[in-house]
C-alpha cells in the first residue's frame, strides 16, 4: 500500500512503525517540524516530507495521487479538515483522521473521512471507567450502545460456583468468554463461573453499572 501520513508526532511515529511491521508498504510522512522529519527518517524506511500538509504543492510532492490512503493525525482539526478535503479533491478514495472535537465530526462526515477518537479522549474515558469500575480490565466500545468489557472472578466472589443461567444477568448483556486456567470458554448458560475466571462482557451501555456491581459481590 502506499499510504500518506501527516504529522510525525507519536501517533504518526507509531503509526508508522505498524504499517511497515506489518507489510511492504510505501510510507510517506508530512510534517512541519524538521526534528520530527529527521527522527523519522532516521529512524524507519519511509520518506519524510518537511513541509505544510495544506499546501497543495507539498501533497502534490508526496505523490498523493497514488495513495491508497491518506491519514491526519494532527490535533488540529482544521488541519486535519483542510488536508483531508485536498486530498479527496486530488482523487484520494480512503481518508482516516484522528478527531479532536466532537463537533469536528459533522465536517468530517461530509467529507467522507474515516474518524477515529482522539487518544488523549480514548484515555480520559478509561481512566474515568477504570475509576468508576476498578474491578474492570479492559473496555472496548462497541459503536454508540454498547461495550465490551473483560472482568475477573475474585476470590470470594458469590458468583463462583453459580451457572450463568443463575447468577441474574441484566438484560441486554450477554457472556461471550471466559478465561480459565490458560483456556478459552465459549460458554452456555449451564456453564459455571468460579474464582479465578476472566469473564468477557458485551452489555448495553445503560447495563454496564448494573453488571459491574454484580461482579463486585
Amino acid at each position: 500500500m502506499y499510504i500518506v501520513i501527516v504529522g510525525a508526532g507519536g501517533i504518526g511515529k507509531r503509526l508508522t512503525e505498524l504499517a511497515l511491521k506489518d507489510g511492504n508498504h510505501n510510507i510517506i510522512v508530512i510534517d512541519k517540524d524538521q526534528a520530527s522529519c529527521e527522527e523519522i527518517a532516521r529512524k524507519y524506511d519511509a520518506i519524510a516530507i518537511n513541509a505544510d500538509a495544506t499546501q497543495e504543492e507539498t501533497l502534490d510532492e508526496s505523490e498523493v495521487k497514488k495513495a491508497d490512503v491518506l491519514v491526519t493525525t494532527t490535533n488540529d482539526d482544521a488541519i486535519n479538515l483542510m488536508v483531508c478535503s485536498l486530498a479527496k479533491n486530488k482523487g484520494v478514495k480512503h481518508l482516516v483522521s484522528v478527531v479532536n472535537q466532537d463537533e469536528s465530526k459533522p465536517m468530517y462526515m461530509e467529507k467522507g473521512v474515516k474518524m477515529i477518537k482522539s487518544p488523549n479522549v480514548v484515555m480520559a474515558e478509561h481512566l474515568y471507567k477504570s475509576i468508576k469500575h476498578p474491578n474492570v480490565e479492559e473496555y472496548m466500545n462497541v459503536g454508540h450502545y454498547a461495550e465490551i468489557f473483560r472482568i475477573p472472578i475474585s476470590l470470594n466472589s458469590n458468583l463462583s460456583g453459580k451457572t450463568i443461567k443463575k447468577i441474574g444477568l441484566p438484560k441486554k448483556v450477554l457472556i461471550v468468554a471466559i478465561e480459565r486456567d490458560h483456556k478459552f470458554i465459549i460458554p452456555t448458560e449451564d456453564v459455571e463461573l468460579f474464582s479465578g475466571d476472566k469473564v468477557t462482557i458485551l452489555a448495553h451501555k445503560d447495563q454496564v453499572d448494573k453488571v459491574a456491581s454484580l461482579f463486585s459481590e
